[in-house]
């Protein structure tokens, strides 16, 4: 048990980072819609870069990283193994947060040539910074048998990992050929933020609440399921873009993969134990992140009756999809977890709706602004300008207290979890 403690409550460091990395993203966001140079309206394909390297810098930066901080602080203790090595941590946060400073810099450059180049030099570091964690995945693989309530979905997202570095990274180097851009893009949405929301919500109502929302043993089967929508959905995406499929596939099989993500966590028990006489606590973020799914769904084929008179090539799902529930989910989990180590009994924890609602309200606007061709292609940007000012409050707040309760916590923080201590106790 010893070599477990010692990594417990490592998470402090990848969280905090993420956090700084999030607002700088929210910045850099706001600059690129007023004040960008690289005339990305009027150019569909630098557009299209655009996308992929901002979805990039997202999911494999803030987003990647919190996950990583979760999987260091909690799978020694779930799988009892020796601690992972501290060494790992620090090379996966250098690495990537050496990636994401290059495109950065390389955006706020001015310099399309510029950007281009250090772009791809940030994302073949944040991709090496995820083949780091290879041998940590390869030590929870060995211990499959100890998946518990999570199955599969506890240790394949590590193999997973290893592709996903690898398919990002060949994707940016074969940018010339039409198609591999918006393919890498839809490998990141469709493969890796699936992948790592269904984990999170097992380990969160299966693992953590002890729900039971979802049979383990219907979980490879599930897992398999997963798994062939989004490599269908990678494949329909490049057909897309050679026109041999209409937008109309595109809308409606992302749409079959958030219902899919969906339906595998049983909502009738969610709903049963969230409201109501029979209501327990759990984190009501990931809550949020979880009923976004549906919603998101009909977001997604909403085109096909309003048309597709937002930006070509661009999927607004995507971006919903990652900002929101995605993020609503993992962040969900990590503070959830840091109140474990806080001993917070989950019955008197704080949910902080203000943010919840603030979220909401932008995710509104950006759905408007992205599907709305005359928002921000003739430039109408009234509802650019509520979205900017109201994730950039909430994406601050979100942030300060982040850094707040994990860097100044106000309470006694334990190096265990709460119930993680317990799970230890019964392998032991």
């Amino acid at each position: 048990m010893k070599d477990r403690n010692q990594f417990a409550g490592s998470y402090l460091e990848l969280f905090t980072s993420s956090m700084f990395f999030f607002i700088a993203l929210v910045f850099l966001l706001t600059w690129l819609a007023f004040y960008s140079p690289y005339e990305l309206f009027e150019n569909g394909d630098r557009l299209a870069m655009m996308n992929y390297v901002l979805i990039t810098l997202f999911a494999l930066g803030p987003v990647m990283g919190i996950l990583a901080g979760i999987a260091f602080d909690t799978l020694p203790l779930v799988y009892n193994i020796p601690s992972f090595e501290k060494t790992t941590m620090r090379h996966f946060l250098q690495l990537n947060g050496i990636g994401q400073l290059f495109i950065h810099i390389g955006i706020y450059s001015g310099s399309w040539n510029l950007f281009v180049e250090l772009a791809g030099i940030g994302i073949i570091l944040m991709c090496l910074a995820l083949l780091t964690l290879t041998s940590s995945s390869m030590d929870i693989v060995q211990q499959k048998g100890n998946a518990g309530e999570v199955g599969i979905f506890s240790y394949a997202p590590g193999l997973v990992l290893v592709i996903c570095s690898l398919f990002i990274a060949t994707s940016w180097f074969m940018r010339d050929i039409d198609g591999m851009i918006q393919v890498g893009v839809a490998f990141i949405v469709a493969i890796f933020c699936t992948m790592m929301m269904s984990t999170t919500l097992l380990s969160h109502f299966n693992r953590r609440l002890g729900w039971n929302v979802t049979n383990p043993a219907t979980l490879p089967l599930r897992f398999l399921m997963l798994l062939l929508l989004g490599i269908g959905y990678i494949i329909i995406t490049f057909l897309r873009v050679r026109g041999i499929v209409s937008e109309n596939i595109i809308d409606v099989w992302f749409a079959v993969l958030l219902l899919n993500i969906f339906f595998m966590i049983n909502p009738l028990k969610v709903m049963r134990f969230s409201i109501g006489q029979f209501a327990k606590p759990h984190s009501r973020f990931v809550l949020a992140g979880y009923l976004l799914l549906p919603l998101l769904s009909v977001v997604s084929i909403a085109p096909i009756w309003t048309g597709h008179a937002g930006i070509e090539y661009i999927q607004p799902a995507h971006w919903l999809l990652i900002v929101y529930s995605c993020f609503f989910i993992v962040c969900g989990f990590a503070i959830y977890l840091h109140e474990d180590h806080l001993h917070y009994s989950p019955s008197t924890r704080i949910t902080h709706w203000h943010l919840v609602f603030m979220f909401l309200l932008s995710g509104a606007l950006m759905t408007w602004s992205l599907y709305d061709g005359a928002v921000l292609l003739d430039g109408e940007y009234l509802p650019v300008y509520i979205w900017i000012a109201t994730q950039s409050i909430a994406s601050i707040l979100l942030a300060v207290l982040f850094i707040r309760h994990t860097v100044f916590p106000a309470d006694n923080w334990h190096r265990i979890p709460m119930f993680y201590d317990r799970l230890m106790e019964n392998k032991d």
